[in-house]
């Protein structure tokens, strides 16, 4: 699988067109005639409602049909059935479709409209604990996205180099390099030896010229993410890794041992026991500073105030109530919306709309539970850059 990256989220968002179609749909990573027929169904349901959506905004059968007509060339093609992981999201727009498989169980949900709905993949890029683990040896790299309780590898084949020897260019096999410390494998001061291999300082350069080709390649991949990366490996390695980085989000500390034959739901849970307390605490740290921005009148819970502000990109956080949808109209030339009591043709999820544009401004969007909220009477919370 390949990593959904906010450079696609960001182009999806410049996407407006007459009658955009946004389906999301769960789905199964395990290939069975059941789990795909299940998972085809699913997606027909959706193209359905889609196309009375569609109906319902005066579109005669024929140009319904023309519509969504790549969606079911996918549902017609049976090999893309055979590969998905826990979500399905399909966008069709000007003839056009794309669509990603993503570690995320997304709600069935159809949305027409001119625009995308993108709040569950603002809610996967910013939320559900997301983060990379990287399980590094000196013979093997592997590469993998996870949140809280999914983990899925990424094909990082071409992009990176796979073994110090294929960085270096030497006839070197892993088998034959030592660790010798007073400490075991865990240490970090001791030393290579080999056979006649160079001195401890060659090594550490060798180490390092193949870090830096691992890093290289994952920067073209992961330069504009900002969650946390876990790399999995021997102490003495960390170091040398840690000079090669330029990843910022870097975790600073890292799963010890050799873990190339390492299940990967154990290395999920290890790097979980990483990560964990960094994820609390930005949540944390970001509710204490609205409760003391709030009288300042640089945060908000009014859900007119909050949505507004973060539509002209004014939110510098944006708190959403998890299932919570706001259907209304945004008058652009007046920065106001008009909330409606329920969806209607012709109105949008403002919710979807101030997700997008907190993203597109470079703010943070946290997706609570309504006892995790800063104001929980409220469906969404904001934390402003300037007073309103």
């Amino acid at each position: 699988m390949d990593i959904f990256k906010k450079s696609q989220f960001l182009k999806l968002a410049e996407i407006s067109a007459p009658h955009c179609v946004s389906l999301y749909i769960p789905s199964h990573r395990v290939s069975t005639s059941e789990n795909t027929y299940k998972d085809q169904t699913r997606f027909k349901n959706r193209l359905k409602d889609a196309a009375t959506q569609l109906s319902d905004f005066g579109l005669s059968d024929e140009e319904v049909k023309n519509t969504l007509k790549p969606g079911y060339e996918l549902l017609a093609n049976d090999s893309i059935w055979n590969y998905l992981s826990d979500g399905l999201a399909v966008f069709i727009h000007d003839d056009q479709l794309q669509y990603y498989t993503l570690p995320q169980s997304f709600e069935e949900f159809t949305y027409v409209a001119n625009h995308l709905y993108l709040k569950p993949l603002v809610e996967f890029l910013h939320g559900e604990s997301r983060h990379f683990i990287m399980a590094l040896s000196l013979g093997d790299a592997k590469f993998y996205e996870a949140t809280r309780n999914t983990i899925t590898p990424v094909t990082v084949e071409g992009l990176i180099p796979q073994s110090l020897e294929e960085e270096v260019g030497m006839q070197l096999e892993e088998a034959s390099l030592q660790f010798r410390s007073g400490h075991g494998e865990t240490g970090e001061s001791g030393m290579y030896h080999g056979h006649g291999m160079g001195s401890q300082t060659e090594k550490k350069e060798e180490a390092l010229k193949y870090f830096r080709g691992i890093n290289k390649g994952l920067m073209e991949m992961i330069h504009d993410e900002r969650v946390p990366m876990v790399v999995a490996c021997v102490d003495y390695l960390y170091p040398i890794y840690k000079e090669a980085n330029t990843y910022k989000p870097l975790h600073d500390a890292h799963i010890s041992g050799n873990h190339e034959n390492t299940d990967i739901i154990k290395l999920k849970e290890m790097a979980w026991e990483v990560v964990k307390d960094q994820f609390d605490s930005e949540i944390n740290e970001a509710e204490g500073k609205y409760q003391l921005l709030l009288s300042r009148g640089k945060a908000a819970y009014n859900v007119d105030e909050v949505i507004s502000g973060a539509i002209i990109g004014q939110a510098e956080t944006l708190f959403i109530k998890r299932g919570e949808q706001v259907w209304g109209t945004y008058d652009i030339d007046k920065n106001k919306v008009k909330i409606d009591e329920k969806h209607t043709l012709g109105n949008a999820d403002l919710l979807n709309k101030a997700a997008v544009e907190t993203i597109r401004k470079g703010g943070e969007v946290f997706f609570l539970n309504e006892d995790q909220m800063p104001d929980p009477n409220s469906p969404a919370n904001a934390i402003f850059r300037y007073q309103m």
